[in-house]
């Protein structure tokens, strides 16, 4: 008799033993498809590689962060006490992951999920949509009808906003160059496009997920697209911290 009660208990007590685990959270930096690849006062910036059918394990944002997805995948998100959610990310999409948001994230398809995420150090305030949906279900507040080109075939459109960041979208057309200035604040440069490496004289070359910090002093650097396809540019720049009274 207390055999086969020992052997309900048991029972009974496994599905909670494996709840438990399966409600384990790790930080972000602990999760290992995350890489860091950049520390600084402003940003983490972490090379992400998830093959396909492998699975990112459940971790929470400790701060507010923005992934730059770097091709078509198909994945599952899953976050506890919420319905599994099935999505079609595309290249390019910029994707806000809040502070205090827990998630697990499953690839579904034959395509592998490359990205870099971007940890935004500073507390961000009144974050806002500009020109696409970072933050989902937010309303756009586009003021370009168009993105912004220059004499030199570069357009630059704003994607999303906080008081102490902005984040762009600089595209440059075959085979033209572009001169990026950091007009007095700190930038981070994230080039998008798989397989089409962008030349920065003199002599640097970015390739897709690679990226390039640029502080206050940095000179203006030219971008030259030799590739036969647009190149693409997410910017950051970071305002200026006010300084004590």
């Amino acid at each position: 008799m207390n055999s086969r009660h020992s052997l309900m208990a048991t029972i009974l007590f496994f599905p909670f033993v494996c709840g438990a685990q399966e409600q384990s959270v790790i930080p972000l930096k602990s999760e290992p498809h995350h890489h860091l690849a950049l520390r600084n006062d402003y940003v983490n910036v972490y090379s992400v590689y998830v093959p396909p059918q492998d699975s990112v394990l459940l971790h929470k944002h400790d701060v507010d962060a923005i992934g730059i997805v770097m091709s078509d995948s198909e994945i599952t998100v899953r976050s506890p006490g919420k319905p599994d959610s099935q999505q079609k990310v595309v290249k390019l999409q910029l994707r806000l992951q809040s502070s205090g948001y827990v998630r697990s994230t499953s690839i579904d398809g034959d395509t592998p999920y490359p990205n870099v995420t971007v940890e935004l150090l500073a507390p961000q305030q009144s974050p806002r949509n500009l020109c696409t949906a970072v933050i989902p279900g937010q309303p756009i507040n586009c003021t370009e009808s168009s993105p912004q080109r220059d004499a030199h075939d570069r357009s630059e459109q704003s994607q999303f906003q906080t008081d102490q960041t902005n984040v762009t979208l600089n595209r440059i057309l075959p085979p033209q160059s572009a001169t990026l200035d950091t007009q007095g604040l700190s930038q981070l440069i994230v080039l998008n496009d798989a397989g089409i490496p962008c030349k920065i004289n003199p002599g640097k070359i970015l390739r897709s997920g690679d990226f390039l910090w640029r502080d206050p002093r940095s000179a203006a650097e030219i971008f030259i697209n030799n590739s036969a396809n647009e190149v693409r540019l997410v910017s950051f720049a970071f305002q200026k911290e006010r300084s004590a009274e």
